[in-house]
């Protein structure tokens, strides 16, 4: 993988992504919004929108020990 990002977490912890892997995943998301703006007939915004908040959501549910199951799986992943 090429040159690594880094993305602060809202509780000051850091992650460390290749560059590569957080340009695919942010391209994958927008072609699964165009997608799903396709289909429905509702605008790219308000599915943004939506996803956005329904990750939120889920993200504020997460306990620490799950964020850090889910680190160390990407983790995991990345370095295979």
């Amino acid at each position: 993988m090429s040159e690594n990002l880094t993305t602060e977490q809202p509780n000051n912890d850091f992650v460390t992504l290749p560059k590569d892997l957080f340009i695919l995943n942010t391209l994958a998301m927008g072609v699964a919004v165009q997608i799903l703006a396709k289909v429905t007939g509702e605008t790219i915004e308000d599915w943004q929108e939506y996803v956005r908040a329904k990750a939120s959501e889920q993200y504020g549910e997460l306990s620490a020990e799950k964020i850090q199951q889910i680190v160390e799986t990407l983790d995991d992943f990345i370095t295979a």
